[in-house]
């Protein structure tokens, strides 16, 4: 089974209280008190989506995190990679940095490869088109009924 972690559970909780907010930053210490999110751990995930490119973050007395872009133009796929890192549904689906050898010694007569992979590409194409709106919003508007 395909499970996330609560990091990435904690990342839309960070994100909704944002999105949510009146627009300005808002405290880490703010975010976590309201949500009950662990604050040394609310504040890792936000440096992560600072460094991702999907909050930004002030620093001062006034300081906090604000939304780098509307929670319409992140996907549910930009924000899993974010947090928990690229994902692959076997090992052939991941391709190394340095060459497009993968890493898999099973791979030239493998019964499995082709439908993996075709798999893989559907689920991944599924993630790109959920954006964090439809998720923190509740609403399911643009989301093309596909199986998975």
């Amino acid at each position: 089974m395909l499970a996330l972690t609560k990091k990435t559970d904690y990342a839309l909780i960070a994100l909704s209280r944002l999105a949510h907010g009146s627009g300005g930053v808002v405290s880490a210490r703010e975010i976590a008190e309201d949500s009950g999110v662990p604050l040394p751990i609310l504040t890792n995930i936000l440096k992560t989506l600072t460094g991702a490119g999907i909050v930004f973050s002030a620093r001062g007395a006034a300081g906090g995190y604000g939304l780098a872009k509307s929670v319409e133009a992140i996907s549910l796929h930009e924000l899993i990679t974010s947090i928990e890192g690229p994902f692959h549904l076997v090992q052939c689906t991941m391709a190394s940095a340095v060459s497009d050898k993968t890493p898999c010694d099973l791979e030239p007569s493998c019964p499995i490869r082709q439908p993996a992979h075709r798999i893989y590409t559907r689920l991944k194409d599924f993630l790109e088109s959920v954006s964090v709106a439809e998720i923190i919003n509740g609403t399911d508007e643009g989301v093309a009924e596909q199986p998975v």
